[in-house]
């Protein structure tokens, strides 16, 4: 009996050679997950004596370039004889650092939070003794138009300053480590948040004035977690749509049945056990659960941007693409036990 299954085992691995040199040169895994589901189709083909269905093309996230996203705001003014009755409620100065020089060529995290200040400071003059009731008109209209248009300065800061842009972006696969990489940016998402509800509420002039945010640009422009996990997440589906077709394609190649040799859907078990069970659907949980300590954080991010190609930014679509591939790709799995016999239950890891 053992020599006929070595006899089996050799007749199905004699052709096609390359196939072979493959397997046991991707025999070990690499560091990436790129190289794990490449090694686990690799194997599939294998034992399926299958034409290799061409690995997906992982693309970069990124967003549409800033001249295509930047919103136009109206400029306000004020006459220089209203501007310095300011100093009587403590505006003036900020006002002049800001059309100063170096005010004039701020980014897009100091004048984001300028505007913050500003509006701050337009309601404490409304409230002054000392401010002429003609210049309080003024500035009430300028403080309209701020409100009008925070959204706006606000969209721009998340799509268009260098940092954030940097943090949206992603091009390389998000790592398992013991800590969460979330925690390393949950400070400054909150501080995002804090600044969104505010800028959604009608009661803004009754709320405590959001954080600045400056203080976290740096923090949000090093380490990059939401772009890198927006990129593995889509990479992820792509690989699992791939090998889910490499699957579904060549399944008649693999038997079943009373008086059938199911050699082969016992290698294609040992393959999804020790390749898709302990090595892959790890890293898959570590990416929802990276999901879900992200999507509650990162509500500022939910708003499609809709651009001539009707393209947008949604971590949320991504997250779902991916669940519904790695659904689907279960979904083969179970159907091939179930052709073959065996139960899938006692091994998947839902």
């Amino acid at each position: 009996m053992r020599t006929k299954k070595i006899s089996h085992l050799n007749k199905l691995f004699a052709k096609p050679p390359l196939l072979l040199f493959i397997a046991m040169m991707t025999g070990c895994f690499g560091d990436t997950p790129n190289a794990r589901f490449l090694d686990y189709q690799k194997r599939i083909v294998n034992i399926q004596q299958s034409e290799l269905i061409p690995a997906p093309v992982l693309k970069p996230v990124e967003l549409p370039a800033k001249r295509q996203l930047t919103k136009e705001i109206p400029r306000t003014t004020l006459g220089l004889v209203d501007s310095y009755q300011l100093r009587k409620c403590n505006l003036f100065g900020l006002i002049a650092e800001h059309n100063s020089v170096l005010g004039k060529v701020q980014d897009q995290f100091r004048n984001f939070d300028y505007q913050l200040q500003l509006i701050d400071g337009l309601e404490r003059c409304l409230t002054s003794n000392q401010i002429e009731p003609e210049l309080k008109e003024s500035l009430q209209k300028i403080l309209d138009v701020k409100y009008q248009y925070l959204p706006d300065y606000f969209f721009n800061l998340v799509y268009t300053s260098d940092a954030m842009r940097l943090q949206l972006s992603g091009s390389d696969w998000i790592v398992m480590r013991d800590a969460s990489h979330a925690l390393q940016i949950r400070e400054p998402l909150e501080a995002f948040n804090t600044v969104a509800k505010f800028i959604a509420t009608s009661e803004r002039g009754t709320l405590e004035r959001p954080p600045l945010l400056t203080d976290y640009q740096e923090t949000l422009e090093k380490q990059n977690v939401i772009g890198r996990l927006a990129f593995s997440l889509e990479a992820s589906e792509r690989w699992l749509k791939t090998v889910t077709a490499q699957l579904h394609q060549y399944d008649d190649s693999i038997p079943c049945g009373k008086n059938r040799d199911m050699s082969r859907f016992n290698y294609l078990v040992n393959v999804f056990n020790d390749v898709f069970v302990k090595e892959l659907q790890p890293y898959l949980s570590y990416l929802d659960s990276e999901y879900q300590a992200l999507s509650a954080q990162t509500l500022f991010v939910s708003a499609l941007l809709h651009t001539k190609d009707n393209s947008g930014y949604s971590l949320e679509a991504k997250h779902l693409a991916f669940k519904q591939a790695n659904r689907a790709h279960v979904e083969y799995w179970k159907r091939l036990f179930r052709r073959c016999g065996r139960d899938l239950s006692s091994v998947v890891n839902r």
